[in-house]
């Protein structure tokens, strides 16, 4: 399916406003529309101390939320706009749990972009989860690191893969991405005499398969030794500097553990390219 809706969560800090930017290079690149939405929980209206606060007060804390939203939504038409987005720009702003509402509104959209994690895997109250929004979502998530250098696309990528059900959903769930690059780097990391990248059929692998898609796909072999694989991963990246890096999420393979593997739980609190991953 083409890549024409596209939903930023935005909250007006520096991880949104990278995930924004990167959003409307996207955009223009696939002649996509642009959601933004912001998710707020309102404490006094779901705390028991409800019926202790006068009508009044509540009102006015009411009235402050609102005006926190019109700010928050007047910063991300900002940032678009600044970003220079030509296409269509719309804004959604919902109450209640953001763990629940926004992977629900994710399942109407192409792609979720999000800002990285501040409190990733952290049990805070009303905080984001990665593992919560891939989960309930079914969508795709494409996460730009806080301190990402934004630039202009260079149509390269780079694939994480050991051949297990989340690499090929992932794989999947950006084809339409990979589709359009000039050069696509396919990773394959282990210890000693790893096999992650051999197929089950030698006369189709995964460069065949891409190949069949008219991608420009190349193996990497990478070691381990020494060093784990994320590091190892975002080694490569930072060597090559490609426009995303895909991996999947979840699983028993080389790239995952039960539910949120090691590995992705390291990528999230340590990416340097935007990532995306599905589930």
């Amino acid at each position: 399916m083409a890549i024409k809706d596209l939903l930023i969560a935005y909250d007006g800090n520096t991880g949104a406003k990278k995930a924004a930017a990167f959003a409307v290079m996207m955009g223009n690149k696939y002649g996509a529309a642009i959601t933004g939405t912001h998710v707020f929980r309102s404490e006094a209206y779901e705390s028991d101390m409800r019926r202790w606060i006068p009508e009044a007060v509540l009102e006015t804390m009411k009235q402050v939320e609102l005006d926190a939203e019109k700010e928050i939504e007047a910063s991300f038409r900002s940032e678009i706009a600044a970003a220079g987005f030509t296409g269509e720009l719309k804004w959604i702003s919902a109450q209640g749990r953001p763990n629940i509402i926004l992977p629900r509104l994710a399942r109407y959209f192409d792609i979720l972009l999000l800002g990285q994690f501040t409190n990733a895997f952290q049990l805070e109250v009303g905080s984001l989860q990665p593992e919560e929004i891939l989960t309930r979502s079914g969508t795709p998530l494409i996460i730009v690191p806080k301190e990402y250098q934004l630039r202009p696309l260079k149509e390269e990528a780079v694939v994480a893969w050991d051949g297990s059900r989340p690499a090929a959903r992932a794989l999947r769930d950006a084809m339409q991405i990979l589709e359009t690059k000039n050069k696509l780097d396919i990773l394959c990391v282990g210890k000693g005499a790893d096999k992650s990248c051999k197929a089950i059929s030698a006369e189709h692998d995964i460069i065949t398969h891409l190949k069949q898609h008219g991608i420009n796909a190349s193996k990497v072999a990478l070691t381990a030794e020494g060093g784990s694989l994320g590091s190892v991963i975002l080694k490569h990246c930072a060597e090559t500097d490609p426009d995303v890096l895909v991996m999947g999420a979840y699983g028993r393979g080389r790239f995952g553990s039960a539910l949120f593997g090691s590995l992705t739980r390291y990528m999230v609190e340590r990416m340097t390219v935007p990532l995306f991953m599905s589930h």
